[in-house]
């Protein structure tokens, strides 16, 4: 019964979470607006590891993967972009804060702008961009913000609690993406 009650409750909050954060996370990142995408239009493709050990399968929509989303799980959505380009969100619910990862791929599999935002239940957030040039970062823009504000905060204490959580995992071509089987062609 408790198990049970928990998956319910992480479900709702995931689902909370994606509604809430989705017009702050939503507004056109540097990723898409690099493929060419605009995030407030249904992604093309939905993909999920839901409890981050069943392995990754494509599904209809948003509304199936929630159903079945517990702790550990993984979410993409994939939008189709110009030039052959295309977008691919990562979401990590987590506990304590949930990981957004943009990747725009260009139409050789090769990642061509990144962006990366954690956002925590503490009230502040972390972020990371930068466009890849030669297969390296091209800068290394990183901030703390505010939840509240979206301003820039000094780095918080809680920070170094979650070092693995602040380090995003890049994915510099597209075959590397662990669902890379799924992506439509």
């Amino acid at each position: 019964m408790h198990k049970t009650f928990f998956i319910i409750v992480a479900s709702i909050l995931f689902l909370l979470i994606m509604v809430s954060n989705s017009s702050a996370i939503a507004a056109q990142s540097p990723a898409a607006l690099r493929c060419g995408v605009d995030q407030n239009l249904p992604a093309q493709h939905f993909f999920a590891d839901p409890d981050g050990q069943s392995g990754w399968k494509e599904y209809p929509g948003p509304e199936a993967i929630s159903q079945l989303y517990g702790e550990g799980g993984v979410f993409a959505r994939q939008w189709k972009g110009v030039d052959g380009k295309f977008l691919i969100r990562t979401e990590e619910p987590g506990e304590d804060f949930t990981a957004y990862t943009d990747y725009c791929f260009d139409r050789t599999g090769d990642l061509i702008q990144f962006r990366f935002e954690l956002r925590t239940v503490w009230g502040w957030g972390y972020r990371k961009e930068s466009p890849i040039s030669n297969g390296l970062l091209a800068s290394n823009e990183s901030e703390y913000f505010s939840l509240k504000t979206d301003l820039p905060i000094a780095k918080p204490d809680d920070a170094e609690n979650i070092p693995d959580a602040l380090s995003p995992r890049l994915y510099m071509k597209q075959g590397q993406l662990p669902f890379s089987k799924l992506l439509a062609k």
